[in-house]
């Protein structure tokens, strides 16, 4: 197709990195902007099912190449024009995704974020196909570009905000163009062009760019959104403050008819409250009649940690309760940014002298401190609205058995730990998490319930048509010592007073499952059994604690199933043909492979590194720069002598299952060291397996090669979509089994791989 001996091929691998810094910022910043239109769920199901466009770019090139094998001048500018479309494409999608009202129709979305992955999919399996030969060095390029490009995101979204992220990926892709046209020997005035015109567009105002990432289409329209709720039911609301980062957007609402309130929301939901305070201690007292103010009006209360204050209405409590020193831990920087944006109206809470913030996850705030607190509050903390970064979906640990007993462990003499939930679901799940980890702490079932209490606003119980109770936002208590006779009157006394209902309180007001739980009446399993959701307590290897009905996992296996027809329809001409069939099994099972070692680290990480982000942006940076060091030294000699089996494949599964046992110990050991030292730590672990994962993909096309090279387009879009199946797949595995069979699950697969010998994959 494309002779290009005598030029130094540098400028096409400079290509291939630049193009995949580019789809790899594409992909996220996709991920982060369809999290502010949809739920998290359908966020995971429109960029599973817009990465398929990998392998239709494969499909289109092996076609291509099969019906047009001697005419290599229109291949080759049929090449030139897919490259130059693919900056193009970034803003196009993007843009048009920004500017759409809400739609309920996934399509609307999936289609139009395929394009720039079908344009890259075509762009790399065509290379791929023509320099077959050097695979291991065109892999290295592809794959540092990743890593780099998993850097990159993290500080463009932080630093430069959504707007300027997409204009900042249409400029390396336009520079990519820059290095293939060269290369091709082809003087594209238009390759130019591009790049210019994206290059000035980052000289735009920054009111206009404030400006439009605050006019997000549907975060305005739709009604699934606070905003766009607000507005359908006829008051007048303005979005006065936007903030994106790598963790989500965050948005300041100001409804007209409440002057005293403003809504803080996270990817248009998650709404937290920012209440007006002149900053005098008189201003609290009208705090004091709310549930929320319940565990300051008993035992010690001077040392406070809250974890993820939001918009600043838990600080408000621990000052109207006379709190001595309050710590607020919120994981989304930009909420904090936006709390001390408008601390004129705030009172600025958030720079009062007794009240610290820190701008990190709560978990791993806790497993770091040396402190004991009176009380450590989590008020409605998480929603189902999780974090997405990358491919998959990525579940906090602040509601996991661990968890709870870290917080209980943190407690000063007869502290208290307390928890807002948003409703009976959460409410249940928390208890049995609690009791739970009292277990651990050598608390038995029937005593466990001795040290919680739960308590109801009365104002939000409200009755269903069945005429039963609906309980919402219910508070719970949960000391590390037992009730005393003094303390659950008190508590009684004052729910009462303040128009609230007690649900369950020590010695009393003991009713409901709890009191036949102490009695002996129930067993854990049947108290675990007797609700009509599933409240079993989520754990660090199960971390899935808004799991509660399962129809988050049947929706995955439909997905995984959906997919999965589609990539047999998409591939099934090829897989009816004995060579190619072998080919498509070893690259789909590489990157299904891949995939669940790549997710199951990510999410092993996150604890030890302290951050969801953090653990994705350096733990895959690690991994894909490892892969692509292992890539370039696959062919040596040293990896290929046995011709039965084939042994970088098997000492990734060896090193994955040898991981399972010894990173916890390493954790343990390490964690004391600085966030700099673990990063190093982390890099070096999972650069390991990664040097040997870099080493199969580039040696499967470089035997292809030697056949039918027209194939190889097809391989590489396969490896691609059975990405997707891996995500998925890692997913479900781990919501039924955990992560640590997510990683064994794929060492297996690694350690079939390492069968396929020469013989059994050339053609």
């Amino acid at each position: 197709m494309i002779q290009e001996k005598g030029k130094s091929k540098l400028l096409l691998l400079f290509g291939i990195s630049f193009l995949s810094i580019s789809m790899f910022i594409y992909q996220v910043i996709l991920t982060r902007v369809i999290s502010a239109i949809f739920t998290y769920h359908y966020t995971f199901i429109i960029t599973s099912f817009s990465i398929l466009g990998l392998g239709i770019g494969g499909i289109i090139a092996y076609r291509q190449l099969k019906n047009n094998k001697t005419n290599n001048q229109f291949l080759k500018d049929n090449l030139i024009k897919k490259i130059v479309l693919m900056p193009i494409s970034y803003i196009f999608v993007l843009g048009l995704f920004y500017i759409l009202p809400f739609s309920i129709n996934i399509l609307v979305y999936i289609i139009p974020a395929m394009v720039p992955f079908i344009i890259g999919g075509y762009i790399l399996s065509s290379i791929y196909s023509e320099f077959s030969d050097i695979s291991n060095k065109l892999y290295f390029a592809d794959l540092i570009g990743s890593g780099l490009g998993s850097i990159l995101v993290l500080f463009s979204l932080n630093y430069l905000g959504v707007i300027k992220s997409i204009i900042l990926i249409s400029i390396i892709s336009s520079i990519a163009v820059i290095f293939f046209v060269n290369f091709l020997s082809k003087k594209y005035i238009i390759a130019y062009a591009v790049l210019g015109m994206f290059v000035v567009s980052i000289f735009v105002p920054q009111n206009y760019i404030s400006a439009l990432e605050k006019n997000f289409g549907s975060i305005i329209t739709s009604k699934l959104k606070t905003f766009g709720s607000i507005i359908s039911s006829g008051d007048k609301a303005e979005i006065v403050y936007t903030k994106w980062n790598a963790f989500s957007r965050t948005d300041v609402i100001r409804v007209d008819n409440d002057p005293n309130e403003m809504i803080v929301t996270i990817d248009g939901t998650a709404s937290s409250p920012m209440y007006k305070f002149d900053g005098k201690d008189g201003s609290l007292d009208i705090y004091k009649k709310d549930v929320e103010y319940l565990p300051y009006t008993f035992g010690k209360k001077d040392n406070v940690l809250i974890i993820g204050p939001g918009g600043g209405r838990d600080i408000l409590y621990a000052l109207a309760g006379k709190s001595k020193n309050i710590i607020g831990v919120e994981i989304n920087t930009s909420t904090i940014d936006a709390v001390r944006h408008f601390k004129d109206f705030n009172g600025d809470i958030y720079n009062k002298a007794n009240v610290k913030i820190y701008g990190e996850d709560g978990r791993y705030f806790i497993n770091r401190s040396k402190n004991k607190y009176d009380i450590i509050y989590l008020s409605m903390v998480m929603t189902s609205s999780a974090l997405q970064t990358g491919y998959a979906l990525n579940e906090n640990y602040i509601y996991t058995v661990e968890a709870l007993k870290a917080y209980i462990d943190h407690l000063s003499q007869n502290g208290k730990l307390v928890f807002l939930a948003h409703d009976e679901e959460d409410m249940s799940k928390i208890v049995a998490t609690a009791i739970g980890a009292l277990s651990r702490n050598g608390v038995s079932v029937e005593e466990a319930t001795k040290y919680i209490a739960v308590i109801n606003k009365d104002s939000t119980m409200t009755h269903n048509h069945g005429g039963n109770s609906q309980i919402d936002s219910p508070l719970v208590i949960i000391k590390n010592k037992p009730f005393t006779i003094d303390e659950s009157n008190r508590l009684e006394m004052e729910a009462m007073a303040g128009n609230n209902k007690p649900l369950y309180i020590p010695n009393s007001f003991e009713v409901g499952p709890l009191f036949h739980l102490e009695k002996g009446h129930l067993t854990f399993n049947n108290f675990l059994r007797g609700f009509p959701f599933i409240i079993k307590p989520a754990t660090d290897d199960k971390p899935y604690f808004y799991n509660f009905n399962n129809n988050a996992l049947m929706l995955l296996i439909i997905l995984l199933l959906v997919v999965l027809l589609g990539i047999y329809l998409l591939f099934r001409p090829m897989l009816k043909q004995k060579n190619t069939a072998k080919a498509l099994i070893y690259f789909g099972a590489l990157g299904t492979a891949y995939m669940l070692i790549e997710i199951s680290l990510i999410q092993k990480f996150i604890l030890y590194l302290g951050h969801p982000i953090t653990s994705f942006t350096y733990v895959l940076a690690a991994l894909l720069v490892g892969s692509g060091i292992g890539s370039i030294l696959g062919n040596n000699s040293t990896f290929n002598k046995d011709k039965k089996i084939y042994m970088p494949p098997f000492i990734v599964a060896v090193i994955s299952i040898v991981f399972v046992e010894i990173l916890d110990v390493i954790f343990k050991y390490t964690f004391s060291y600085n966030l700099i030292n673990k990063i190093i730590i982390s890099s070096i672990l999972v650069m390991i397996p990664g040097f040997f994962m870099g080493m199969p993909f580039p040696r499967g096309i470089r035997l292809l090669g030697t056949g039918d090279k027209n194939v190889i387009p097809i391989a590489w879009g396969i490896n691609g979509a059975m990405s997707v199946i891996g995500s998925i797949l890692s997913v479900i595995i781990s919501m039924i089994f955990g992560f640590k069979i997510t990683l064994i699950t794929g060492a297996i697969i690694y350690g079939l791989i390492c069968l396929y010998n020469r013989d059994r994959l050339i053609l």
